[in-house]
């Protein structure tokens, strides 16, 4: 039953993908709700994972990741969006102490006093969204680090889809950082390239962190 269902949750997800980057392209209203099912249907799935200690760490960071969204593409507070995040983050910090066995609490002192002292600077001499963004990209960037240390430590199948899934997850990040805080530098055109491109590269990346999880299956029961 888990296998039709796991199949069942990736064709749905497919449609809706392709739904939602046609809206985009094409300018067509609407596309936010579209975009909105797709990652709340990744968050509802972790609820299957089961309670064992890294699938519910993974489903709080799903579920997390459905509330940022709401501020982010529903109600349009960026600031609220990204702190919210920043609790994902947070959620796979905790991931990588269990995979790696280091202590939790040095896990989360390296990611969060570089950016509490980096994004306090930011929002002292800048302003408050881009301290937030930096709080959050530096959390983020000992995450996207150690994804990728643990698949070269501890090669798996599983840590390899987990770190595809944060390194998309990047790329999808640095999209919407163009997106919200539009450089200079970057033209109309490639700010809108982003905006497309923002969905392109993250739904992906979460299904694919899912499928870390016990959610899904695609062996035969036995």
């Amino acid at each position: 039953m888990k296998k039709i269902t796991s199949w069942i949750f990736i064709v749905v997800e497919a449609l809706l993908f392709c739904a939602f980057v046609t809206m985009d392209i094409r300018n067509i209203d609407g596309e936010n709700i579209v975009k909105y099912v797709a990652i709340a249907l990744v968050g509802l799935m972790g609820l299957r994972a089961g309670r064992q200690k890294d699938n519910a760490v993974v489903t709080a960071a799903l579920l997390f990741t459905m509330l940022a969204d709401i501020f982010l593409i529903l109600i349009g507070n960026f600031i609220a969006g990204v702190l919210v995040f920043l609790c994902v983050q947070t959620c796979y910090t905790v991931r990588f102490s269990f995979m790696s066995g280091k202590p939790m609490v040095g896990e989360l002192l390296k990611r969060l006093l570089p950016g509490v002292i980096l994004g306090g600077l930011a929002t002292y001499f800048l302003d408050v969204k881009v301290g937030v963004v930096v709080l959050y990209a530096c959390s983020f960037a000992v995450n996207f680090a150690h994804g990728f240390e643990l698949q070269i430590l501890k090669p798996s199948a599983r840590h390899l889809r987990f770190a595809i899934g944060i390194f998309l997850f990047a790329c999808c990040d640095a999209c919407v950082g163009i997106t919200n805080l539009r450089p200079g530098f970057f033209t109309e055109q490639m700010i809108r390239n982003a905006e497309v491109m923002t969905w392109i590269f993250y739904l992906p990346s979460q299904i694919l962190i899912l499928s870390t999880t016990d959610a899904l299956s695609f062996r035969k029961s036995k």
